[in-house]
């Protein structure tokens, strides 16, 4: 009977010794690793003209509508029509052009407003890609700059020649008309004055 009670006594003890010890090892386990948020670098690249002109589609084009997005997270789709054709498509034609997601990339695009895409082709779809910006806003500068890449395609503007009028139209119109008379009088007045010397010889 004693030697049961003593073990009863014991049992508490076992007991949190064991609590003890589960403590320990949960507090010493490592944590389950958690996935790291996706975040933007220090800095992102910046726009280097000589390297997007190496993409297989590059083209000026016009945003004709909102963009739709395609899946939860995934890229936004937006309707373009090609204004100037440079490399790997056909001018005036429509396409749909997919901005990646990227958080290096632009986050989206206005309708209406022009852009310079620099693009590759995935299947069907025509996708803004890459690590570097691939799209950007169309200005005289960098018009200039592309020029300088496609000067086969991009032209210069052709001077214009503009000839002055004459300043009184009415008085050339006079002019033109009446030369001819002027030329009939002086035949005229020289026949005339020719007749009257042989007129004057035969007569003396």
């Amino acid at each position: 009977m004693t030697g049961l009670i003593f073990a009863m006594r014991r049992v508490p003890q076992f007991l949190a010794a064991l609590a003890f010890a589960v403590t320990a090892v949960v507090m010493t386990s490592p944590a389950p690793a958690s996935a790291a948020p996706v975040t933007a670098p220090a800095k992102c690249p910046a726009f280097e003209l000589s390297d997007a002109v190496k993409e297989p589609l590059v083209f000026h084009a016009r945003v004709t509508g909102p963009g739709k997005a395609t899946k939860k997270g995934g890229p936004v789709v937006y309707p373009v029509t090609v204004v100037k054709a440079l490399k790997g498509v056909t001018g005036g034609s429509s396409l749909d052009v997919a901005l990646n997601p990227g958080v290096c990339q632009k986050k989206s695009l206005t309708a209406n407003e022009d852009y310079y895409f620099f693009v590759q082709k995935k299947g069907d779809t025509i996708l803004a890609a890459g690590s570097a910006p691939r799209v950007e806003e169309y200005t005289d500068k960098l018009q200039a700059e592309i020029a300088k890449e496609f000067p086969d395609v991009i032209a210069p503007e052709p001077q214009q020649v503009s000839f002055s009028e004459p300043a009184s139209p009415e008085g050339q119109k006079l002019v033109e008309v009446a030369a001819p008379g002027v030329v009939l009088v002086v035949f005229g007045l020289l026949g005339l004055i020719i007749v009257m010397i042989l007129g004057r010889r035969k007569s003396a």
